[in-house]
This record gives C-alpha cells, sequence and structure tokens, in this order.
C-alpha cells in the first residue's frame, strides 16, 4: 500500500505527425473505459519520463518514438490516506519513423486516432488528461519549438 506523500508518476506522450496529434481510446480500466487519453505509462524506479514513454509506446503501440520537452501536468489527490497521489506530465514526442502506423498490441486501448487541434475538445478525454490539452494544441501548432 503506498503510504501517505507518495506520488506515483505518469508521463504521456503527445506524438505529434502531419499536423496530428494521437489519441487512444482505453479499453480498461472500467472506470476510464472508452475515454480517450495521450498514450503513456506509469515510470518505473529509476526511469525518467522520456524512457517511460519510449519503452511504454513500444508495449502498447508498437511504436518507437522521439520524445522531447515536458509540455505540462495534471494532478490527482484522491480523497482518504491510502491512495496515492498521481501526477500525470505530457511530454512532446513524434514516431521515429514518419510512416510507421501504431497498432494496438496490449488491450490497454481498443481504438487510435490522429486528430486535429480542433476535435481534441470534442472527444471524452480520460480527466487527468483534460488539463494537457492546452500543451498539446500549442505544440501542433509550433512543434520545432519543443522537439529539435
Amino acid at each position: 500500500m503506498a503510504g501517505a506523500g507518495s506520488m506515483i508518476e505518469v508521463a504521456a506522450a503527445v506524438i505529434v505527425r502531419g499536423g496530428r496529434v494521437l489519441v487512444a481510446r482505453r479499453a480498461r480500466p472500467a472506470s476510464l473505459a472508452g475515454m480517450w487519453e495521450f498514450p503513456g505509462g506509469k515510470l518505473e524506479r529509476g526511469e525518467t519520463g522520456q524512457e517511460a514513454l519510449a519503452r511504454e509506446i513500444v508495449e502498447e503501440l508498437d511504436l518507437r518514438v522521439e520524445v522531447g520537452g515536458v509540455l505540462g501536468s495534471s494532478l490527482r489527490v484522491p480523497p482518504g490516506e491510502a491512495a496515492a497521489d498521481l501526477r500525470l506530465t505530457a511530454y512532446a514526442a513524434r514516431p521515429a519513423d514518419q510512416d510507421q502506423e501504431p497498432r494496438l498490441v496490449d488491450g490497454t486501448h481498443d481504438e487510435l486516432r490522429w486528430v486535429t487541434a480542433g476535435e481534441l475538445p470534442s472527444l471524452e478525454l480520460a480527466p487527468l488528461d483534460v488539463p494537457l490539452v492546452e500543451g498539446a494544441v500549442a505544440f501542433l501548432d509550433a512543434p520545432d519549438d519543443h522537439l529539435r
């Protein structure tokens, strides 16, 4: 059980290609099923956000990505002592190979979509991903500012 004051660190990749960003629809857990998110996952001990994303995106989407700077973060502080706080940090990313298509691998997600900045607000996003949209849109507007 995580003690008070512990923080679960989760990284999300805002993967941009051709003026669109990749979003993935959660298949599980039930509380998030059907909601869209920027794909990613928990950091393992000693991992940076960039390292975690390089690993997680291959595991979930069979896609190698180049990860850049931080675009924003959001925090979940659950009620009660038992549950750990969770911080979701979004990073700029792009496919290492622009021609490679991501694919659903491990059952975390049931649909993938490349969407424009204008389409993002119309999606039912997971609650922690909603605050990340602003950074994602800024990245879409000026990708070279975040990835060199």
